[in-house]
């Protein structure tokens, strides 16, 4: 034993000895900064580097010091004042949340709430000074608490829920979760509802009483219910928890019910404002829960038995049947409104189960079909006289041959007007040394003309409207019958026992179905005097659907053709189409549409503008409307605006179009071409040479149809350069010059007249000249088409 303390006094010695000994090599701080970082890259040491970069802190520290801050503060401290709070560790805010987390992991204790460290010892505090706070008050709510806590409530509700009954002396509300109160709370609002209640004697607000006595809401509820129930209270509580909530005592309620049968037993219905004035606030609620069993009508105003609703039924099936009219009104208590005896009329009218030709009138008559047949017998009589003496005195209105002279006359003379400007433009061009326009086409299409402006040309279809609108007049009915008032008189002269509300409406309803017929029988009557010559010329609707279908179709081709020009020559190809094609194919329409309007036409192509004009101002006004468009598109420059102008046109007609396919199509390109080859075998106009020529060229060149006049040809030969052989467009050019030099020969020798003088006889060689050119290259011009030809350099 002695040894051993020895070798003890001896190894002191010699630590002794080495603590004070002096150190020979020491570390600086460089090195220990560098050894520090290393063993923390291989994760030897675990440390945190403070903000100042001067000294390291462990994890453990960390947690120490948080956790003595959280017992500093009293159990509660924000994770965001921490590095404010702890000077000693001066590390970032990142590792104090990452070791609060880690404290709230392995403490159950402790809590994480909005950034804020909760312990229990804070929580058991916080329920103390609650629980003060309620045995004063009575109540205290989790909203205030809130706000003086600056805590969420679901966790104030959970946290002080496991402490109600042992540190908080009180109970949390069921119904509504947001309120503590304690028992005694509770029983003074027991006792002070049940006396309230209990000297209620008639139907009073719930919401007025808890305005004037200041009882919670809830609770007063809560324990209201609770009193009824169990029978210590004598009534009921009706409307539910709501505003409109009303407490009715039994005493009340009893004599309420009483009247309520005794009323209903002798007179087979109940008022809605009855019900109000004995203060039930849901009169139909009521009823409802009164007469479960019971089957009834509700109304707007009212309620009505069975009994009620089946002697209206067998009464308005006996007016039916025998073909007269009934006033329910009469039948039912004065006491209900019109709206509620129409909406009984509508129900008992489901019920019969009964078509829609027995109408209501006044919203209390009922009328039967055949009544309202007599009515309209009544005038048939007067339809056939009217009609007969209508044809007599005043023939039925036909676009005669007459309007379509009257009409071209007005057409020719515009057309003067518009020649007379073209020779002065003419003479103009001529004195200028420049010629525009091109050769070919028909003799109307050869004037050399300059582009209208567009103010002048605005101005010329105002006149021109002005003009057609004269003597035109849009009635609304072609052959009006009679007037309102005057059906209203004959109606009460032949029906003497209606009252005077039923004969207007009766009379507004057969206004309409009276002209109607009465259109029927002008018609007839008009038929019947029309000539069988002029009913055979009229077209049947299979042949003009099958004529619409291909003006239709040949349209799209055309447009389809114009599209391989520019802007400019585009616009001057669609407003020729619109002019021609177009035009034709409207009047194929308006014609049809006339026959129907008792209007005819010997040949739909004579019918001008202003015919048309006359056709829309007698057509009915749901199809005046897109034909009034279909009209007005003839004069833009849009073919596309046209054709959907066409189609809404189409819709409101019935006209069926037959749209071509691909093989559709290529007949219609073959057969156009065949058309223009035979045309160009037999002709010898030069003119109507180069424009046959262009065009099919252009059709073979791009396998489109296309309808140009003949102002247009020198564009398509400018277009066809390129897509035909040089030596081709050279021999058109040539050609074209010839024919542009022979017009304008003819054109001053037109103007100068015949004459001997010495430019007349040189302008004459000039002309043999011209026309023996002409003459000698015809043929090649020809041939260009109708021998086999070359293949065009698009082709190639």
């Amino acid at each position: 034993m002695a040894a051993a303390w020895e070798e003890i006094r001896r190894l002191a010695a010699d630590f002794q000895r080495a603590q004070f000994a002096e150190v020979a090599h020491r570390l600086s701080e460089r090195n220990c900064i560098e050894i520090v970082t290393k063993l923390i890259a291989e994760k030897q040491l675990e440390v945190v580097h403070t903000l100042d970069g001067k000294e390291y802190v462990t994890p453990a520290q960390i947690s120490r010091e948080i956790r003595d801050e959280l017992h500093v503060c009293g159990g509660k401290c924000g994770i965001c004042f921490l590095p404010l709070d702890l000077e000693v560790i001066n590390v970032d805010l990142l590792h104090i949340e990452n070791r609060a987390n880690d404290i709230v992991k392995s403490e159950k204790t402790i809590q994480l709430v909005l950034g804020q460290l909760i312990n229990e010892s804070y929580l058991d505090q916080l329920a103390e000074e609650i629980n003060d706070k309620l045995q004063e008050t009575g109540q205290v709510t989790i909203s205030e608490l809130c706000k003086a806590y600056d805590l969420p409530g679901d966790f104030l509700i959970q946290a002080l829920s496991r402490r109600l009954g042992r540190i908080i002396h009180g109970q949390l509300d069921q119904e509504n979760r947001g309120v503590i109160f304690t028992e005694a709370f509770v029983s003074r609002h027991r006792a002070r509802i049940r006396g309230l209640f209990t000297a209620i004697t008639r139907p009073t607000p719930v919401s007025n009483l808890i305005t004037r006595y200041g009882f919670q809401e809830h609770l007063l509820y809560s324990v209201l219910e609770e009193l009824v129930n169990t029978g210590r209270l004598k009534g009921t509580v009706v409307g539910g928890r709501q505003d409109k909530a009303v407490f009715v005592p039994d005493i009340y309620a009893r004599t309420q019910s009483n009247w309520v049968d005794s009323f209903f037993k002798q007179n087979g219905y109940l008022e809605f404002d009855a019900l109000y004035r004995l203060g039930i606030p849901d009169p139909a609620g009521y009823i409802k829960k009164r007469y479960k069993s019971t089957q009834l009508l509700f109304l707007r105003a009212a309620c009505v038995g069975q009994e009620i609703v089946d002697q209206v039924e067998a009464s308005v099936e006996e007016a039916i049947s025998s073909g007269n009219w009934i006033d329910v009104a009469t039948l039912l208590p004065s006491s209900l409104s019109v709206e509620d005896v129409g909406i009984l009329l509508q129900q008992v009218m489901r019920s019969l189960n009964k078509n829609s030709s027995d109408l209501v009138f006044t919203d209390t008559i009922v009328v039967s079909e055949k009544f309202l047949s007599s009515c309209a017998d009544l005038f048939s009589d007067m339809m056939q006289q009217k009609a007969e003496k209508e044809m007599k005195n005043n023939p039925v209105n036909i676009i005669t041959e007459e309007d379509l002279k009257q009409a071209s006359g007005l057409e020719n003379s515009y057309a003067n007007k518009k020649d007379k400007k073209d020779e002065r433009r003419k003479k103009a061009t001529e004195g200028s040394g420049s010629v525009r326009g091109g050769g070919g086409g028909n003799a109307r299409e050869i004037k050399i003309k300059k582009t209208k402006k567009k103010g002048r040309k605005d101005a010329d279809s105002d006149e021109e409207s002005q003009a057609t609108s004269t003597g035109l007049s849009n009635k609304q009915p072609e052959f009006p019958f009679m007037s309102q008032e005057e059906i209203q008189d004959v109606l009460k002269t032949r029906m003497q026992d209606c009252p005077e509300e039923l004969i207007t409406e009766l009379a507004e309803h057969l206004i309409r179905p009276l002209t109607k017929t009465y259109q029927e029988v002008v018609r007839s009557v008009f038929t019947s005097s029309t000539s069988s010559s002029g009913a055979s010329r009229r077209q049947t609707m299979k042949d003009l659907q099958e004529e619409f279908s291909n003006l239709y179709n040949n349209i799209r081709l055309f447009e389809k053709g114009t599209k391989h020009f520019t802007d400019e020559t585009q616009t001057n190809l669609a407003k020729h189409l619109l002019k021609t094609a177009c035009t034709d194919i409207t009047n194929l329409i308006f014609n049809f549409l006339a026959s129907d309007s008792m209007m005819t036409t010997e040949n739909y192509s004579t019918i001008t503008s202003e015919v048309r004009t006359k056709i829309l101002g007698k057509l009915p006004e749901d199809t005046k409307g897109p034909l009034t468009k279909l009209h007005t598109s003839l004069n833009g420059k849009s073919v596309e605006d046209f054709l959907s102008c066409l189609d809404s046109a189409v819709d409101i007609c019935g006209i069926m179009v037959k749209k071509g396919d691909k093989k559709k199509e290529r007949q219609v390109l073959f057969q156009h071409r065949q058309a223009l080859i035979e045309q160009l075998k037999v002709t010898e106009d030069p003119a109507l040479i180069l424009h046959l020529t262009s065009v099919l060229l252009f059709q073979f060149s791009t396998h489109c149809m296309l309808h140009a006049p003949g102002r247009s040809v020198p564009q398509i030969i400018n277009f066809l350069s390129g897509k035909i052989p040089e030596d081709q467009h050279s021999l058109l050019v040539k050609y074209q010059g010839l024919v542009v030099k022979q017009l304008i020969s003819q054109t001053r020798k037109t103007e100068h007249g015949g004459g001997d003088t010495t430019d007349n006889l040189e302008e004459e060689e000039g002309a043999d000249t011209i026309r023996k050119e002409l003459q000698e290259i015809t043929t090649a011009i020809k041939d260009l088409v109708l021998r086999p030809r070359k293949s065009s350099v698009t082709e190639e």
